[in-house]
């Protein structure tokens, strides 16, 4: 399938190969293994909501993002419902497992969740060929992939076991640094597994609580302490 976006027209091996040096799943290995993969690298900037696959297609290409995130997620209740499983920043790779799993359909889809997100493509055949022939690219791919499958089942236990309020105290907790600009309620609804609704109704809730000032989308954490009460953080 054919993913919309713009493709440059030639390659850029010399950024390829450094994104791929700093990239946690090809970081380990030398960069003489990694150069024949940079060579075939390609890179496409993709606007918010441009499709890089949807669930079903089988991946010809392997996908590393270089600036912006993906949003890799499920469709549930029969359409009703979008359920995120990760958001990928940079230097992170989308979907990993289902291209090393060879003709596996890719289980879930994916978009690109900012304007601009720049991603890296490579061709999935290859990329496997050179990971399988080379040890030291083939166990940095297989921990890399163990630590997502771990993630994976942590952001499931999560969304299982954990309250709407839980969630989104440990989203604002993790975003109160500085003041935060929040996404749609449409994608922080899919973030948190819940729909636009709900959302609203719990950032009002804190709002008028006094746990955050919220003026124009833009976010700020005013009561951390029971912010971190309500994420269960407390004692940690």
């Amino acid at each position: 399938m054919a993913a919309s976006g713009h493709v440059t027209t030639s390659p850029d091996p010399a950024r390829a190969l450094e994104l791929l040096s700093h990239s946690p799943i090809f970081g380990g290995a030398a960069p003489a293994a990694l150069r024949p993969l940079a060579a075939l690298g390609r890179f496409r900037t993709l606007r918010r909501g441009d499709v890089l696959f949807r669930s079903g297609d089988i991946l010809e290409t392997l996908f590393l993002v270089s600036s912006g995130s993906v949003r890799v997620y499920r469709v549930v209740r029969g359409g009703t419902r979008e359920l995120t499983l990760h958001v990928e920043g940079p230097r992170q790779l989308v979907a990993g497992a289902s291209v090393f799993g060879g003709d596996d359909p890719a289980p879930a889809h994916a978009v690109a969740l900012q304007t601009p997100t720049e991603v890296l493509c490579l061709p999935a055949a290859s990329v496997r060929e050179q990971v399988f022939g080379t040890p030291a690219l083939a166990a940095a791919v297989i921990a890399a992939l163990a630590r997502r499958q771990a993630e994976l089942l942590a952001r499931l236990e999560e969304l299982v076991f954990s309250e709407l309020g839980e969630r989104l105290a440990v989203y604002l907790l993790d975003h109160a640094a500085a003041p935060h600009a929040l996404p749609p309620n449409s994608d922080l609804a899919a973030l948190l597994g819940t729909v636009p609704e709900l959302v609203s109704r719990k950032l009002g809730e804190f709002y008028r609580l006094g746990l955050i000032e919220l003026e124009r989308r833009q976010v700020r954490v005013l009561d951390r302490a029971e912010l971190e009460r309500l994420a269960g953080r407390r004692g940690r």
